[in-house]
């Protein structure tokens, strides 16, 4: 980057400044950052003590401060760069010829007290006017004739200070100014290319040239570096103009965000406040109402006891102490007014005002739901917005307000799920629940699918016939319309039947060892294949093929290994358990790979065999983890929760899981055991 500022514009500039003290220069020393301060600055600033262990050794056993092969230096930190910087060990740090030179330049330019150096021999102070260039002497006019005349100086060039002050010999006072070698004291002549350093005629050095002759080559050098410098000044500039707006940006990001906080916080306190104030209006008013009614018929209580009481009062007085006459002649009121009283029904209240309140679930898992979701990530700089938003939506969120999970289940039932004439042990490798609550049960090794009641009570089983007989059942689903769909890998195919046993069709042609099998919310049949890995949709009423989803990441590559059971979420994902991988996997209605939780293990977040899987109507997702034995819930989101059941509750080999009709959790193990849990 080229300058057009002259060398009087330089004089004049801020240049010649100390960043410490703010004024010019006095005895400039550069340190190794390339950063100038007065020497006496430089002294001054604050100073630390390093210990430093030489490479040759560098034990334990001689790592103490009074070890021999350790050494103390002091250090500093540049007020500019705050680099931190070492004292040489002479002490101080070259002082800089170049900024001593021009500031040179300034002093003969300004500095008005300026007396001359002959005068001063004698003891005379006398005012200089002009300055030798050659001798560096500053003279009065007398002086000036006579050095003019003297043989020896007659011919050095002596310039009056008026004109030094006005710049027309700021060219020559340069090639005057020399520098001197800072161990002899003496003009440098030459430079040492071995020691890279400028020598005068006493150094003993290496291989020396004259100064002119060195020059070019390292100045070629020193411009090469200064165009690298100049080219990336730009971009530097240009980072920090980005820093700064983003600096500014946070600022702003920052006051949103804590405006947007604080308005949901006010918001929810507004909605809050009002549902308490309507809920305790209510109250007001129905206790009130109760309570006015019910004082209105206790007064009337009261004066109809008193009555009561007065008369019960008089007619004991008036049979005890009463004549006859007076008796008989008050019979006729006497015994109306007690036949009045003996019929007379209570005037009390049909029914009593009941309340009751039950608080909505407070966790912080909740306030946290309603509230809002904060999401603090850091994005690579280049992407695109649109690109961080694709990459941070989840495949599973949290949607829904989240009750209190059970610190420990309820056994609510359990049976076995034998049926008649099992010729197996029962292996029951697929559930499904009806809409009337029914628990459907594919039985593997016995060909089987058993429907039982929610009590355990079985109520038909059937196999198939002729053509249409079950070979090797994995997975049932319930179909909207109440049939049911039967997994078939021996055959590979789905089998459809009615509740009671009756073929409906079967879907063919499509698979190859088709398992897990489920019903979205739009009822399509959705079926897992382990050899083809693949997913597919079929149409519920004919099965006819409606999409399939070929389970690819984004390069391309397939992801599913050994897949088993699949389910869908509310938002219509679809979640698979990969026994081999082993994990689940969830990909959108279209195919996209969204997530996967779980990997090989037997610690927190980690599967050995996932099996059966499902969602219940909060989001909550359970994972069958077969040789765990135990059973992962999962929140929305993908996070776990909790272990639902473990070795602890005697959980042994779990296979398929549901949630039945009324909200409860069933699972079934190996060997036939259905086990039905209470978790809300």
């Amino acid at each position: 980057m080229e300058t057009s500022e002259t060398m009087g514009e330089l004089v004049e500039s801020n240049f010649l400044l100390c960043a410490i003290c703010s004024a010019h220069y006095i005895v400039p020393s550069i340190l190794p950052c390339l950063h100038a301060f007065c020497l006496k600055c430089i002294e001054n600033l604050p100073k630390e003590v390093t210990i430093h262990q030489s490479k040759e050794n560098n034990s334990v056993e001689n790592s103490s401060p009074d070890a021999n092969d350790e050494s103390s230096m002091e250090i500093i930190d540049c007020p500019v760069c705050c680099s931190a910087v070492g004292i040489p060990g002479k002490g101080r740090f070259p002082e800089d010829p170049f900024l001593s030179h021009m500031c040179e330049m300034y002093s003969l330019k300004h500095n008005e007290e300026r007396s001359c150096d002959y005068c001063r021999f004698d003891k005379k102070s006398v005012d200089a006017v002009s300055l030798c260039l050659q001798c560096r002497d500053d003279m009065c006019e007398d002086c000036t004739e006579a050095h003019r005349k003297t043989k020896i100086t007659r011919e050095h060039k002596v310039v009056p200070y008026k004109q030094i002050k006005s710049g027309l010999f700021d060219t020559d006072i340069r090639q005057n100014q020399h520098t001197k070698c800072p161990e002899h004291d003496v003009t440098v002549t030459s430079f040492c290319e071995n020691c890279e350093k400028v020598t005068c005629p006493n150094c003993n050095c290496h291989k020396t040239s004259p100064l002119d002759g060195a020059l070019p080559k390292y100045h070629k050098q020193l411009q090469g570096l200064q165009d690298s410098i100049d080219q990336r000044l730009p971009n530097i500039e240009k980072y920090v103009e980005f820093m700064n707006g983003y600096d500014e940006s946070l600022e702003e990001t920052r006051q949103k965000m804590m405006s947007n906080i604080e308005n949901q916080a006010n918001t929810l306190h507004t909605v809050i406040d009002a549902t308490k104030n309507r809920m305790q209006s209510t109250i007001n008013e129905k206790c009130q109402a109760e309570r006015k009614l019910v004082r209105s018929k206790v007064a009337n209580l009261e004066t109809a006891t008193k009555s009561l009481k007065n008369n019960a009062s008089y007619i004991r007085r008036l049979i005890k102490h009463g004549k006859a006459g007076e008796v008989l002649s008050l019979h006729r009121e006497i015994t109306s007014r007690l036949s009045q009283l003996v019929r007379m029904q209570l005037d009390g209240i049909d029914s009593k005002l009941q309340l009751s309140f039950t608080p909505g679930n407070s966790s912080d898992e909740n306030a946290a739901i309603l509230f809002g979701k904060l999401k603090v990530d850091s994005v690579p700089l280049g992407k695109a917005e649109s690109t961080l938003a694709n990459a941070t939506s989840p495949g599973l969120r949290l949607s829904s307000v989240l009750p209190n999970v059970r610190s420990k289940v309820e056994p609510i039932c359990a049976f076995d799920a034998e049926g008649q004439r099992d010729e197996k042990d029962v292996w029951p490798t697929g559930i499904a629940i009806s809409k009337s609550g029914d628990i459907v049960i594919a039985d593997r090794d016995n060909r089987k699918v058993k429907i039982f009641n929610e009590n355990g009570r079985m109520k038909t089983e059937f196999t198939g016939k002729g053509d249409n007989k079950i070979g090797t059942p994995f997975d049932v689903a319930v179909l909207h319309n109440g049939n049911i769909a039967i997994t078939d890998y021996e055959q590979e195919d789905v089998k459809v039947f009615s509740r009671i046993g009756d073929h409906v069709f079967s879907i063919r042609g499509y698979f190859k060892h088709p398992r897990g099998i489920t019903v979205n919310e739009k009822g399509e049949i959705i079926v897992v294949d382990c050899r083809l890995l693949q997913i597919s949709f079929h149409d519920p009423k004919n099965g006819n093929l409606i999409r399939k989803i070929d389970a690819k990441n984004e390069a391309g590559k397939k992801v599913l290994v050994d897949p088993y059971y699949v389910t869908t979420t509310h938002e219509n994902n679809v979640i698979v358990t990969d026994t081999a991988a082993p994990n689940i996997k969830v990909f959108s209605p279209s195919g996209k790979y969204l997530a996967e939780y779980g990997d090989y293990g037997t610690k927190d977040d980690q599967i050995l065999q996932p099996y059966g899987v499902c969602v219940d109507e909060y989001g909550y997702i359970f994972i069958a983890d077969n040789h765990n034995h135990r059973v992962h819930l999962l929140k929305p989101d993908g996070k776990l929760s909790k272990f639902l059941l473990t070795k602890n509750d005697s959980l042994w080999h779990p296979m398929g899981v549901a949630i039945t009709k009324n909200g409860y959790f069933i699972v079934t193990e190996a060997l036939g055991k259905v086990r039905i849990f209470k978790y809300i």
